[in-house]
């Protein structure tokens, strides 16, 4: 971990306006410590790749007033150990280390809980604000079913989608990192006043934002490339066309990672951002986690249970003849039961018996209206 001298020197550096996450970074590869900074002039400082006149100018600024910067520091500090909330900086060990790679990568975390190294395993799971019960369905059986085989789950702690993705890790104590648009000491939205605490036991929820901040609308964008900076890959649930899930995915793909997305009913508004991204080729279509790992195959092999095997398949082979005649017609969305008896040519009450072994075996679910999909 950084020494608190070293904190206070990467906290002088991002109060200079215009000098980014990037920037900063050429900055620390320059002067070998913080010294050689404070005793730089302007003409050393436009040495530096990414530095004019007018940054190296401000940068004069601040270092000559580096006593005052410092002392906000130490309020800051001070508080976050108040509330239990650690600062790691991007030269950390336990600093995220798939997060080191993306361009802007935050030089400073605040976050509370632990962070693992399996992080660099993880997958990040998003969606809308306003999922459908089809959503909300999917989203919490991908997320039970990656996370028992120790993956890792990143989400961003909005509602609908991500605290459904939250609250199926900590039901199962499995690790998950809720990263926030505000301050890690900022509880939003506060009916997850319980979740925050939950997932602090068994993961952490981190934030680039100092102790304090407000949830802005500017920032949820930037919490988004982190959410899939984390990651290895990102699976969108549901997302609107112009939703944040979306931005994430596509900042996702500049970023080299694999996404995912679930397609969904072409009516459907929660699915149109999602179907555009399947559209575009910039997410792969997914109907169960087999496609996901299989795609991350050599990525998550390390963490992956050495006799894993698809569920599915397991069970599909243990089938009887009219379980499977159904289970072929089935889609993952809803089919009437006149439609089933339609399809396959079994008399109803042995579509319901059927339908019945294969709600049973975890294949089949029920929705209101005797409407039947696979999960």
């Amino acid at each position: 971990m950084a020494s608190f001298e070293f904190l206070k020197y990467i906290y002088l550096l991002t109060q200079v306006n215009k000098l980014g996450n990037v920037k900063i970074r050429n900055v620390l590869n320059h002067f070998s410590n913080s010294e050689n900074l404070y005793k730089c002039t302007a003409n050393d400082l436009k040495r530096i790749n990414g530095i004019d006149a007018g940054i190296s100018e401000e940068m004069i600024s601040v270092i000559r007033n580096k006593e005052k910067y410092f002392r906000e520091f130490d309020e800051i500090f001070a508080k976050a150990e108040r509330s239990s909330i650690k600062l790691a900086c991007i030269t950390d060990g336990e600093y995220p280390e798939n997060l080191k790679r993306i361009f802007d990568a935050p030089v400073l975390l605040y976050y509370k809980g632990m962070l693992y190294d399996s992080d660099k395993y993880s997958l990040s799971i998003v969606g809308t604000r306003t999922p459908t019960e089809h959503g909300k369905y999917n989203c919490e059986k991908f997320t039970e079913e990656l996370s028992a085989l120790s993956i890792p789950i990143i989400s961003g702690f909005a509602r609908g989608i991500d605290s459904i993705v939250h609250r199926t890790c900590v039901k199962n104590k499995r690790i998950n990192y809720a990263v926030f648009g505000c301050g890690a000491d900022v509880i939003y939205p506060y009916e997850n006043n319980k979740l925050y605490s939950e997932i602090i036991e068994c993961g952490a929820v981190i934030s680039e934002f100092p102790i304090g901040a407000k949830p802005d609308k500017v920032n949820f964008p930037r919490r988004n490339r982190i959410i899939s900076g984390i990651s290895i890959g990102t699976i969108v649930v549901e997302s609107g066309i112009k939703g944040g899930a979306l931005l994430t995915a596509e900042i996702a793909v500049d970023q080299d990672r694999e996404v995912f997305a679930f397609p969904g009913n072409i009516s459907s508004k929660q699915s149109e951002g999602t179907n555009e991204l399947i559209k575009r080729g910039q997410a792969k279509l997914v109907t169960n986690i087999d496609d996901i790992l299989n795609e991350l195959e050599m990525k998550l092999k390390p963490v992956l249970k050495k006799n894993y095997s698809s569920k599915t398949e397991t069970l599909r082979l243990n089938l009887s003849e009219s379980e499977n005649k159904i289970y072929s017609v089935l889609d993952y969305e809803p089919v009437h039961i006149d439609r089933i008896n339609e399809l396959t040519e079994l008399a109803i009450s042995d579509c319901l018996v059927n339908l019945l072994n294969l709600e049973f075996k975890s294949l089949v679910r029920q929705v209101p209206g005797k409407y039947f999909m696979r999960v």
